[in-house]
């Protein structure tokens, strides 16, 4: 696409590089160069150091030879920023980030052409909204009562003492002695968990009580096995490490009484509670997993660019604060698949909401609400309670709006579970996604669905 406008100082020209990114050509007329050019001239000039002249009484024509890099960074910023800025009212421009100048030509007395290049959101046509055969992974209510029993089992588990070979996740009771506890043995007690205790755990696993292990320990376990000991983190120790104890977490039996020891009279009614109390929830729950398979089905259907600068710049931005380059990449690319999934979401939501001329009535307020306090386990007024500040911002209307076109959306769809040896079809958009190598904030809004 490829539009001209000519405005009262500049001529715009814009040029369509794919669904995302736009190429603008700003002309700016040679009268208001050169009136900005003088400007900052003469702004120069009166700080200049010219040899002979004193501060500002230099003639502009050997302030400019001194001193035309200085007064070119000057005016080119400004007149991209004003000139811009202009043009985006004028014509009506969109853009995610801050302009890119990709070039500017420019010679004394001539108009000068701007050369800009900005991400902007996605313009969808949608091959087909209703009617779809959606694939989804919806919650089964018996399988999450399961969970939830798997849960309290958890929750009420118990150490006992064992005289076996420690294994993960054992509670290990031990006297150690090193350099950084002065030789003096010193109890303490850990977890043998390796993703906590990188060197630890792993010498621990498959020993006894009474044995000893000879180990050099960083200085940052050191620290965490032995709270009050003041070591230098990045420093190993030698350390000997003798077992005393070793108590291992019991998860009690799913049986008759477990139930009464939770006030049931029998597992079967302690299941048939759990299931009554969680029926409705779940119920909730499968219609935000319905609305979310919807805007998947839709971009698999309609695939679209996602704004690749501006997604490595919210990366960027997030993960600055990371030294270690290695867990920063592996960070960064974490958070660009989150935020690409976002994207996802925003973009076709936007583009849906243009397709859908709805007018939010306070049924589907009503409706809306009740929805999230069921999902949040609170009667209605508490919701509202809790969330009066969303409540009362404008962006509240536009998520209740979302969530009508979603829902006349998906009862217009056919929904199926895909076989489990299928290949998932939901997950094509994380194969998009991932493709993207991704630099201002893209306007985000937190779409509820």
């Amino acid at each position: 696409m490829l539009s001209i406008s000519q405005g009262v100082i500049v001529q715009v020209e814009i040029k369509q590089i794919n669904a995302v990114k736009k190429e603008v050509t700003l002309v700016v007329e040679a009268e208001r160069t050169e009136k900005f050019y003088l400007k900052y001239l003469k702004k120069v000039a009166l700080e200049a150091a010219v040899p002979g002249f004193r501060k500002g009484k230099a003639p502009l024509s050997m302030v400019e030879r001194m001193y035309s890099d200085k007064v070119e960074d000057y005016f080119y910023k400004e007149m991209v920023d004003d000139s811009f800025d202009e043009a985006s009212r004028e014509h009506d421009i969109h853009y995610l980030l801050y302009p890119e100048v990709k070039d500017i030509q420019w010679n004394r007395g001539e108009a000068m052409t701007i050369v800009i290049e900005i991400e902007t959101e996605p313009e969808i046509e949608f091959k087909q909204i209703e009617g779809l055969s959606v694939p989804y992974k919806p919650l089964v209510l018996e399988a999450e009562v399961d969970k939830y029993i798997e849960e309290l089992r958890k929750e009420n588990s118990y150490a006992i003492d064992v005289e076996d070979s420690i294994i993960e996740a054992d509670e290990v009771e031990f006297e150690i002695t090193s350099e950084a506890t002065n030789s003096e043995a010193v109890n303490g007690s850990i977890k043998a968990d390796p993703k906590v205790y990188a060197v630890c755990a792993p010498a621990l696993i498959g020993k006894t009580i009474g044995d000893k292990i000879e180990i050099s320990v960083p200085g940052y376990e050191l620290k965490v096995m032995l709270k009050d000991l003041a070591v230098s983190e990045d420093d190993d120790f030698a350390c000997t490490i003798m077992i005393n104890a070793i108590r291992r977490m019991q998860v009690p039996e799913l049986d008759e009484a477990f139930a009464k020891d939770l006030e049931f009279d029998s597992i079967d009614q302690m299941k048939a509670k759990i299931s009554e109390d969680m029926q409705l929830k779940i119920e909730h729950q499968n219609i935000n997993i319905m609305n979310f398979a919807v805007i998947g089905k839709l971009y698999i259907d309609n695939r679209f660019d996602l704004p690749e600068k501006t997604l490595a710049h919210i990366a960027s931005k997030e993960t600055e604060h990371i030294t270690d380059e290695n867990w920063k990449r592996f960070y960064e690319y974490q958070v660009k698949m989150q935020i690409a999934q976002e994207m996802v979401s925003v973009y076709t939501l936007n583009n849906l909401k243009k397709a859908y001329d709805v007018e939010v009535s306070e049924a589907d307020v009503a409706n809306y609400i009740e929805h999230n306090a069921i999902l949040e386990d609170k009667t209605v007024e508490a919701w509202k309670e809790t969330n009066k500040k969303e409540l009362e911002d404008e962006s509240f209307n536009g998520s209740v709006r979302n969530f009508v076109i979603l829902r006349k959306i998906a009862n217009t769809c056919d929904f199926y579970v895909e076989e489990p040896s299928a290949e998932p079809e939901a997950a094509e958009i994380m194969d998009a996604i991932t493709d993207i190598d991704a630099s201002d904030d893209v306007q985000q809004a937190e779409i509820e669905i």
